[in-house]
């Protein structure tokens, strides 16, 4: 038997976010960038590494995991912001069994809140932006016993203080990154709708104040060549046979040009022929001979964030392109045969609910195929986050329980409310907006019959009405339900106490 030397754990979600009957129905995320540092480390160092999924193989015996290791014992935990809590359960449940295990925090969230991250005592060291590199050399000095404190793109505790490191270097040649190790987690591939993902380019050029993954590449682009993505493709085709592969590039038209010689590579080598695609990109990336080579290249799943209704919206969040932009490209997708997706976001800075009503009455007459209805999250690291913290306008719960789009399902301390608008009646316009579109004649059609319906967030397996399935999406059904009356009468409440204490007022001044 092997043991490891270093485990890699991907957290679950808050469950205080996100109870677990709903997580149990909704679409498992494939850890496409954890499996990117583990295929790093593989390739690179002559250490045993393990990986552990906690969406479908939670620990319960931490006591048990640290046997199956090997010392010096390293622990690497990549860290959302929804699941920093259970981040930081797994690291104090680690720290008291062995306290000589290294525990290195990981991903989006401890790369903008390192210092936070590193005040918790059983937190060693947080490795910031892109781990390949970085996470490679810590590891390799710490089993040669050399000092780790100069490496670029870590900070540290020393002497009771918390050292930030120089950032670590962008990699501009993505090719050096060797092929992802899929062998990893094929054994779960059919709980993984994600499974044949491939990631051809890293980071976007655009500067939209809502985006986290500014946070970890800035706005460069960086994209493999083309030879190197085809042979990706080809390999994934040829061990696994998917019907569909997902390209799970941040904007896969950020260059027209690459973008036009990827689908012609893709055409020319026949990659085409019984394999679709799916990717996300903007509105303003796409014109008809792009749409065209889509369409060729049988591209049968596009996904374009139209965000608002509101060009002055559009504007705050510094899109950097406009709603008719998001519509002509919808329309265009459309007309070519291909299945069509957009993300709304509700809570805008600025925003009234007159913008809401119209983002909703706008979605609903482009008949989508798709639509996933969010509210604002200001992640921390993000532009919004920051500008809404000097303003004083975020709550925080404990935990970062409500850094969720799906908290509203849940709970009701939103981390931002827009001024002049109640809380209850933005939970309830996204409720609404979501559920109005989707039990709709059109959207329950399109659950049932297109793939990737659901806003992403639901894909019904195969003759999921004869088996147990349906009753966790009917329990799933009358807890949504429910819980959107609750909101609607909340909401009916405040509005009762506002137009009653109105009254008492203007009876105050009448008696004056």
């Amino acid at each position: 038997m092997v043991l490891n030397k270093v485990l890699l754990i991907n957290p679950f979600i808050n469950p205080k976010t996100q109870k677990k009957f709903v997580t149990d129905v909704i679409n498992i995320s494939f850890p496409l960038s954890l499996g990117h540092l583990i295929g790093y480390l593989l390739r690179n160092g002559p250490f045993p590494v393990g990986i552990i999924d906690e969406q479908i193989e939670p620990i319960n015996n931490v006591e048990g995991v640290l046997s199956s290791m090997e010392s010096p014992k390293i622990i690497g935990i990549s860290t959302l912001t929804s699941t920093s809590r259970r981040a930081f359960q797994l690291a104090e449940e680690i720290k008291k069994i062995d306290e000589k295990v290294l525990i290195i925090l990981g991903g989006v969230h401890p790369t903008v809140t390192a210092e936070d991250c590193l005040k918790n005592k059983y937190i060693d060291i947080v490795v910031k932006g892109e781990g390949e590199e970085t996470l490679d050399e810590l590891i390799n000095r710490v089993f040669n016993e050399k000092d780790y404190r100069d490496i670029a793109g870590i900070s540290y505790k020393a002497d009771g203080k918390i050292i930030h490191n120089k950032d670590r270097k962008l990699v501009t040649d993505l090719d050096i990154f060797p092929s992802f190790p899929y062998f990893i987690f094929e054994k779960n591939k059919d709980r993984y709708p994600g499974f044949a993902s491939i990631q051809s380019s890293r980071g976007c050029p655009y500067g939209c104040i809502f985006c986290s993954q500014r946070s970890v590449s800035g706005r460069t682009y960086r994209y493999q060549s083309i030879p190197r993505t085809i042979s990706d493709i080809k390999s994934l085709i040829d061990k696994y046979h998917p019907k569909t592969i997902r390209i799970m590039d941040d904007n896969i038209g950020a260059n027209k040009s690459r973008l036009i010689d990827l689908l012609d590579a893709i055409i020319s080598n026949k990659l085409h022929k019984g394999i679709s695609f799916t990717a996300a990109l903007r509105g303003d990336n796409i014109d008809e001979d792009i749409a065209c080579k889509l369409k060729m290249a049988n591209f049968n799943f596009l996904s374009f964030g139209l965000e608002t209704a509101s060009n002055s919206l559009m504007k705050i969040i510094n899109k950097g392109e406009t709603v008719e932009d998001v519509i002509r490209a919808i329309h265009l997708t459309k007309s070519k045969g291909i299945t069509t997706a957009t993300t709304v976001i509700f809570g805008l800075p600025t925003e009234k609910s007159k913008d809401r009503w119209d983002a909703i009455k706008l979605v609903n007459s482009l008949k989508l195929d798709s639509v996933r209805f969010n509210i604002l999250t200001p992640y921390p690291g993000t532009p919004v986050y920051e500008r809404l913290k000097k303003e004083n306008k975020i709550h925080i719960k404990k935990d970062w329980e409500n850094f969720s789009v799906q908290y509203i399902w849940e709970g009701e301390e939103l981390p931002y409310v827009p001024a002049g608008t109640d809380k209850y009646e933005l939970i309830f316009m996204i409720m609404f907006a979501n559920l109005s579109f989707y039990l709709s004649p059109h959207g329950l059609w399109k659950i049932l019959t297109t793939p990737l319906a659901g806003g992403n967030v639901v894909a019904l397996p195969k003759k999921w009405y004869l088996s147990n399935y349906f009753f966790k999406i009917l329990r799933v059904g009358i807890y949504l339900v429910t819980r959107f009356l609750l909101i609607f009468f909340k909401m009916i409440a405040v509005k009762m106490s506002i137009i009653k204490s109105d009254a008492r007022i203007s009876k105050t001044l009448d008696e004056w």
